[in-house]
């Protein structure tokens, strides 16, 4: 994974369960990434207006988010929807093979 500095501020990491979003996490965190994992999807508009306000203490921020989450499918675009006048947030999705997943 490739990241830009300025371009990938606001990173949105979820996936299928067990495909590596917690290690993705750390090692975002040792980049200097405040990472929140968990967060619903509908708190992603009062997380951005919580963030922004606070701009000169946290410079990067990646949410993990949890695709079962009930809703996700249907609050995670409105969401998006919401903050794309504040942020540009990049969406990473992580998969495993069915062979990796079994180990």
């Amino acid at each position: 994974m490739r990241l830009n500095r300025e371009a990938d501020r606001f990173l949105i990491i979820t996936g299928i369960s067990g495909s590596g979003k917690t290690a993705v996490s750390h090692f975002l965190e040792d980049l200097g990434y405040y990472c929140v994992d968990n967060l619903p999807a509908k708190l992603i508009p009062s997380f951005v207006d919580l963030w922004l306000g606070r701009r000169g203490e946290i410079q990067r921020v990646a949410l993990v988010m949890d695709m079962r989450e009930p809703g996700f499918l249907t609050d995670l675009p409105a969401a998006l929807e919401q903050v794309k006048r504040q942020v540009r947030p990049r969406l990473i999705f992580l998969e495993a093979s069915d062979e990796t997943l079994l180990k």
